[in-house]
């Protein structure tokens, strides 16, 4: 056997010329082992074990976007894990899983082309799942229907469009068991993820109706915000405490405990009638108040401070000030028992005028 080497320039290897110019252009099935960023090129590349003809080979990838302009982009993380001492071919496996092409038929470099369901994982679309949270039931259960049209979630987001074509994002969190991925695979059955339910279950959703819901979907006093599109109505609901906005009625309508309004300068109130109705008590505390107009009132009324009256007042029940009162308007006074001070010119007898200034004033019910 001829063992020495020949010189290429002269002798031609077949076989060699062929290795250098073959392409392999076959799409191929990996699984991602890490993730690494590239300073030299400022990007993100991922080492992916590849199944090649019955054999695994690492290959650095590219992944694949949906965008790749200078102002449009899309960028997102894949999982990756630890192999420990484990056969890399166990189905276990649990970095994401993947369907790549060699870049330019050679095997040295690739792109991820997408994604593959992983065998530890139950699918979902068409099928019944126990393991869903049971607020997701009840969504897909509307119509009479449990079909998912389409669901996915990534980093505790999940996003589900039932068959009706409802659509709702789900906050689950990040999966409180996720470290469990990062540990070398010990060849049994993957968990399935666990959440805590105590931060996660927020969402929102659009319903087939069009209308909107946004709640923290707590088990106790829950807190929501509901854009009824039927009804035009807004219902913000926190706890006990219900506001209702009605664009029909042009109303608004709360449900509460304690309302407080805080304003630094002024408050207007323009309005044709206004009604309050306190079973126990109305409190005004001011450096001076101002009524203009005719002023009915039935049941005691005690003020303090100086009090001015213009208009026509009727007045039922008891009614006594302290402080400076001027009470004018009207054919008859409402003073029907007077104390002056005597010696005014009267004999000390009452004496009426349409504007009186008393320093104490008691009347009786008239």
């Amino acid at each position: 056997m001829d063992y020495s080497i020949k010189d290429s320039s002269i002798w031609e290897n077949n076989e060699a010329i062929h290795l250098l110019y073959d392409k392999d252009c076959a799409i191929r099935m990996g699984v991602i082992r890490e993730e690494m960023y590239v300073e030299d090129f400022g990007q993100t590349r991922y080492g992916v074990e590849v199944w090649d003809s019955g054999r695994i080979v690492m290959l650095t990838c590219l992944r694949v976007s949906r965008f790749g302009g200078i102002y449009n982009y899309e960028e997102y993380s894949n999982r990756g894990y630890d192999l420990g001492e484990l056969a890399s071919t166990h189905k276990t496996q649990p970095g994401d899983h993947v369907i790549v092409a060699y870049a330019n038929g050679d095997s040295r470099e690739g792109y991820i082309l997408g994604y593959l369901n992983h065998s530890g994982r139950k699918e979902v679309i068409n099928h019944e799942d126990d393991e869903k949270p049971s607020e997701l039931n009840e969504f897909l259960n509307r119509e009479g229907t449990s079909t998912i049209a389409y669901s996915s979630e990534f980093n505790g987001i999940e996003r589900v469009i039932n068959k009706a074509g409802e659509y709702r994002v789900t906050f689950r969190g990040i999966q409180t068991n996720i470290d469990m991925l990062l540990e070398a695979p010990a060849g049994d059955e993957l968990a399935l993820p666990e959440y805590d339910i105590e931060v996660g279950s927020s969402y929102y959703e659009f319903d087939m109706t069009g209308s909107y819901l946004l709640t923290d979907n707590t088990e106790e006093d829950p807190q929501s915000i509901f854009l009824n599109k039927t009804d035009g109505e807004i219902v913000i609901t926190s706890g006990k405490t219900i506001l209702t906005i009605n664009k029909e009625e042009e109303s608004y309508n709360i449900v509460n405990k304690k309302t407080t309004i805080t304003s630094e300068d002024e408050v207007n109130i323009v309005t044709k009638s206004t009604n309050i109705l306190s079973s126990e008590l109305v409190s005004i505390e001011a450096s001076e108040v101002t009524i203009t107009g005719d002023l009915a009132q039935s049941g005691d009324v005690s003020i303090t401070g100086d009090t001015e009256i213009t208009g026509k007042t009727d007045i039922t029940g008891a009614f006594s000030t302290t402080g400076e009162t001027k009470l004018a308007g009207g054919a008859n006074p409402l003073i029907y028992e007077i104390i002056l001070i005597t010696g005014t010119g009267n004999l000390g007898l009452p004496v009426i005028s349409t504007a009186t200034v008393l320093k104490t004033v008691q009347t009786k019910a008239t």
